[in-house]
C-alpha cells in the first residue's frame, strides 16, 4: 500500500490552500495541462477533508484517500500509469501544503527545468516581460522559448545572432518528430513571436515572418451538441429548494443560456451584474475581451434566489461560494466541471465534467436557427473565427444542405464485381 505520511504535526490549514498552490504552480513555470490535472486531485484530496469534517491536514484522512486508490488498482479499475500518475500529484501537493516547495518534474523536455546561459537567461526574461497575455499562454511561451534557447546550445549555437532560418527549422523539424499537431502549432506561433520581438529590439537582423507564416491545421475534435431535451432535463432535475440546487441552477443557466465559461462562472463578481439595465458586464478570462451580456429574466430570477435565500453571508465579492464552511469563492474551473458533472448524474444525463458543452449546445442552436458564425463570435467574444467554426460542423441540418448527390456513380444491383475481393 502506498504511503503518504505527514512531514510534520504541525496543523495546516485547507483555507486558500487550493488558490495558493495554483499561483505556486504558475510560478514553477508548470503548463496549463499540468496544473489541470494536479489542481483537479488536489481538489478532490481537500474535498475529502472538509467532507470528514477536517479543515486541515488530516493523517487518516490521507490514509482512506490512498486506501480508495489502492483498491480501485488491485480491483483493475484504474490501471498502472494511472496511478503512479496520481501518486506523484498527490505527493507533490502535501509536500507544498508542509514546505510551501513544488517539486519540479525530472522531465527534460519541461523547458522551465532547463538551465540556459546568462545571456539567453537575459534575453528570455526580457522577451517574457514583453509579453501581454493570459498567464495559462505566458506559461507555454516560456516553454517554447526556453526549450528553443536549450536546443540553439545543444547545437553549439551561443548567441541568438548566429542562429538562422535552417536553425529553426531544425527545431521544429525535431519537434514535430515529438508532439502532437496542435502543440506544433503553438510551437510555431510562439516561435513566431519570439523572432518579432528579437527583430524589433535588434538582437538580430533575420526576418523569419515569411518562413513561421506557414499553416498548422489544428486537430478539433467535433463533440456533438447536448440535445435540447436533455438540457431541460438536466435543469428540471435540481432541486432548488435547497441552497446547493438555488446555487448550481444559478451556474447551469449562466452556461446554458448565456454561454459562460468555467472560468468566467467562476469569476464573477456582484459588480459584474447591472441590475438596473439588466446586463452582465465580464473580461473573459481566456481572451480578456470585454463582454456585455443580457440579464434575462429567468438567469436573474435564479441569481436573485441564489444570493438573497441560499448565499453564505460573506463580503466576499464573488458571487459563488463553497456551500459547507469554509464558505469560501469557488477557486477554479475545475468547481463548475465539480457541479455539472454531479447535475449530469442526478439527471440521468452521461456523466462528464465538461462544462463547456452547455456553451457548444449553444453556439450550435445559434447557428442552426441562422445566426451568421460572425454574430456569434462577437456575443461569445471569440477572438478567432476559428474558435466558432466548429459550431458550424455539428449544425447537421444546415450540413444535409451541403450532401452532394450520388446521380450518376450509384452501384447496379447488388455488390459492385471489384468489390468482391
Amino acid at each position: 500500500m502506498l504511503s503518504i505520511p505527514l512531514i510534520s504535526q504541525q496543523s495546516i490549514p485547507l483555507e486558500g490552500l487550493l488558490k495558493l498552490y495554483e499561483e505556486r504552480l504558475v510560478q514553477a513555470g508548470y503548463c496549463i495541462c499540468y496544473r489541470y490535472d494536479m489542481l483537479h486531485w488536489a481538489e478532490n484530496f481537500i474535498s475529502l477533508h472538509l467532507k470528514n469534517g477536517y479543515d486541515y491536514m488530516n493523517q487518516n484522512t490521507i490514509n482512506q484517500f490512498i486506501k480508495e486508490k489502492d483498491e480501485q488498482r488491485y480491483k483493475g479499475e484504474i490501471g498502472q500509469e494511472h496511478y503512479r500518475k496520481w501518486k506523484r500529484i498527490i505527493e507533490r501537493f502535501v509536500l507544498f501544503a508542509y514546505t510551501g516547495e513544488i517539486g519540479m518534474l525530472s522531465n527534460v523536455n519541461i523547458g522551465p527545468t532547463q538551465e540556459l546561459s546568462s545571456k539567453y537567461e537575459i534575453l528570455c526574461k526580457e522577451f517574457l516581460q514583453s509579453l501581454s497575455v493570459q498567464p495559462n499562454t505566458w506559461t507555454d511561451i516560456r516553454w517554447v522559448t526556453r526549450c528553443y534557447f536549450s536546443w540553439l546550445e545543444e547545437s553549439g549555437i551561443e548567441e541568438i545572432k548566429e542562429a538562422e532560418a535552417i536553425h529553426v527549422q531544425k527545431f521544429l523539424l525535431k519537434c514535430s518528430q515529438r508532439y502532437s499537431v496542435n502543440t506544433m502549432y503553438d510551437v510555431q506561433l510562439y516561435i513566431k513571436k519570439l523572432y518579432k520581438f528579437l527583430l524589433e529590439t535588434g538582437y538580430t537582423q533575420t526576418d523569419l515572418s515569411a518562413l513561421l507564416s506557414f499553416r498548422v491545421s489544428r486537430e478539433q475534435k467535433v463533440f456533438p451538441p447536448i440535445p435540447k431535451d436533455d438540457i431541460a432535463k438536466l435543469l428540471e432535475s435540481i432541486d432548488r429548494s435547497t441552497k446547493a440546487g438555488k446555487r448550481n441552477y444559478a451556474i447551469m443557466l449562466l452556461g446554458a443560456v448565456l454561454g459562460l465559461r468555467a472560468c468566467d462562472v467562476v469569476a464573477l463578481k456582484r459588480t459584474d451584474i447591472d441590475w438596473v439595465r439588466g446586463e452582465i458586464r465580464v473580461v473573459q478570462k481566456k481572451t480578456s475581451n470585454p463582454v456585455i451580456l443580457p440579464l434575462t429574466a429567468d438567469i436573474a430570477a435564479a441569481l436573485m434566489d441564489y444570493i438573497l435565500e441560499a448565499r453564505p453571508d460573506s463580503d466576499e465579492n464573488q458571487i459563488f461560494l463553497r456551500i459547507n464552511a469554509p464558505h469560501l469563492p469557488l477557486e477554479t474551473p475545475i468547481a463548475i466541471g465539480n457541479v455539472y458533472e454531479s447535475c449530469c448524474k442526478k439527471a440521468g444525463l452521461h456523466i462528464n465534467r465538461r462544462f463547456h458543452d452547455l456553451r457548444r449546445a449553444l453556439g450550435t442552436s445559434m447557428v442552426s436557427n441562422g445566426v451568421s458564425v460572425m454574430d456569434v463570435a462577437q456575443v461569445f467574444g471569440d477572438q478567432r473565427m476559428e474558435s466558432t467554426k466548429p459550431y458550424l460542423a455539428a449544425d447537421m441540418e444546415h450540413l444535409k444542405k451541403c450532401a452532394l448527390p450520388l446521380n450518376g456513380i450509384e452501384p447496379k444491383k447488388g455488390r459492385p464485381k471489384e468489390w468482391n475481393l
